[in-house]
């Protein structure tokens, strides 16, 4: 890679590297590891930062890396803080606003409570009947028997689910009996998002009423409305160990299909620049209409935002995946979230989407014209794009899940057919709502779809050694990964011949 080419790139390491030194300052509290961290990045500034070989030029790249650095870590420092000072010490009471559905749980019903500052309580309450549960948009008042911050976990064996809600913005968690909770009367409509919570409870009941319902109900709603309350433990774990989790949560995979889609309808590459801008801004409006159909789920949300950037970078640059509009699309969302960095979902598009920016063309260029294959580009772009996206992720899935799918390869190229298939019908099935004979047709394309998905699924996890179980530590994923960016600059560097 050319990093005088990419001056984005050069900067979202230092300030990718500044949120990271603050997250282990904070963990840690030892400021060596700080110390070593700074002296880290201000070493690679010598060496990709400067924009000349004059005293001039490595003075402007130190002071642009060392304010990226401080940039990320103020950041990161700012949104730790603002979450761990939401609970008062030594508090018994809490208030929120109902913000989703209560989940059930084996003993109790899980109320999640937004504060006013923005950040959430996980409060349990004691089993109740469904119709006497607390409804969207109220909100609850209660004085908790138990009350434990999310900062602070005296138990280490809790230590990752902890870490896990606080990252989500879970302050803390709390249990309140009976009568010890109630639920305030709001004179005030429903905001917003807590509007769109209920909506997709709506959608998934016109699902149901209109025979989209069992295994093959749950695996459509997963896929086109985000309600994954109704999957089995067994679906999930074919589909984990078939390598293709990805098919059944919203997320920057289906934005990317709904981006491909309307491309191919409206013609794409044969627009002018002028009406590509056009074509690009009526898909971000159809993305963010999407994702407020379907309830602005967290990482439907964080995929829309990012394509939407992305879209926006290729009306500019006239590139689709330049690594330049990907690292603007990285540093803006965590301007906005910091703590997007520890969400798996984000650390797997970004490295997905990027590896395929400066992998994929490479790559369907040496398979079409060094091979004479050139006619089955469609093929090669979906293999190489399948097998991108499996190699590069593989670390960090392992790492995250302790397993790699031998098959994902495999699996992904079978799927995607009917991943596309199933969204597309799901489309029409909507639009002919009102014609029940068309309908009903749409209603049995999809399920037979969705039951396709599914036998694949688990015939592939059921192969012997179709999964190969792998705990990689941090260190040796790195090293993954820098193997991986090595093979990557000598296949970019390689030249093609025809």
């Amino acid at each position: 890679m050319d990093w005088q080419n990419h001056p984005l790139i050069r900067l979202i390491i230092p300030f990718t590297l500044g949120m990271v030194g603050a997250n282990l300052f904070i963990t840690y509290m030892n400021m060596a590891v700080l110390f070593i961290l700074c002296c880290a990045f201000l070493a690679l500034s010598f060496f990709f930062l400067n924009t000349s070989k004059t005293y001039k030029g490595r003075k402007f790249g130190i002071t642009a890396t060392t304010f990226a650095f401080l940039v990320g870590m103020t950041l990161y420092t700012s949104k730790h803080q603002r979450i761990a000072n939401s609970i008062p010490p030594n508090t018994t009471f809490c208030q929120g606003v109902l913000t989703e559905a209560p989940a059930k749980k084996p003993h109790s019903w899980a109320l999640n409570l937004q504060q006013e500052n923005g950040t959430h309580i996980l409060l349990y309450i004691s089993p109740l009947q469904r119709e006497h549960l607390p409804s969207i948009g109220d909100t609850i008042l209660a004085s908790p028997t138990h009350f434990n911050s999310t900062y602070i976990c005296p138990d280490d064996s809790f230590k990752t689910y902890h870490d896990y809600l606080f990252n989500n913005g879970v302050c803390a968690t709390a249990y309140a009996p009976s009568g010890r909770w109630v639920i305030k009367p709001s004179h005030t409509s429903p905001n917003f998002l807590t509007s769109l919570r209920s909506l997709q409870g709506t959608l998934h009941t016109i699902y149901d009423d209109h025979g989209v319902n069992g295994e093959a109900g749950a695996i459509i709603e997963a896929m086109t409305i985000g309600q994954k309350t109704n999957l089995s433990k067994e679906t999930r774990t074919a589909y984990a160990h078939a390598g293709v989790s990805h098919v059944l949560a919203l997320s920057g995979f289906h934005v990317g299909i709904i981006v491909l889609m309307i491309q191919v309808f409206f013609f794409k590459p044969l627009l002018s620049l002028r009406w590509r801008w056009v074509n690009n801004l009526f898909i971000i409006a159809i993305l963010w209409l999407y994702a407020i159909i379907t309830g602005m789920s967290p990482s439907l949300v964080r995929a829309t935002l990012m394509f939407t950037i992305l879209l926006l970078c290729q009306s500019t640059f006239r590139d689709n995946l330049s690594p330049n509009s990907c690292a603007l699309a990285f540093f803006i969302m965590l301007c906005i979230n910091p703590f997007y960095l520890h969400d798996i979902g984000f650390q797997l598009s970004f490295i997905a989407v990027g590896s395929i920016g400066v992998l994929g063309k490479k790559l369907i260029a040496l398979a079409s014209f060094r091979n004479n294959l050139a006619h089955y580009v469609w093929l090669i772009t979906i293999i190489a794009i399948s097998l991108i996206s499996a190699l590069f992720t593989a670390p960090l899935v392992a790492y995250h899940f302790g397993h790699v799918s031998v098959l994902a390869l495999l699996s992904n190229l079978l799927l995607f057919p009917f991943v596309y298939l199933l969204m597309f019908t799901s489309i029409l099935w909507w639009a002919f709502l009102w014609c029940p004979p068309i309908n009903n047709l749409l209603t049995d394309l999809l399920n037979w779809t969705a039951n396709t998905m599914n036998n694949i699924s688990e015939t592939i996890a059921s192969i012997p050694f179709s999964t190969i179980e792998w705990h990689p530590n941090i260190l040796i994923t790195l090293l993954c990964y820098a193997i991986l960016l090595t093979l990557t600059y000598f296949i970019t560097h390689k030249k093609t011949t025809l």
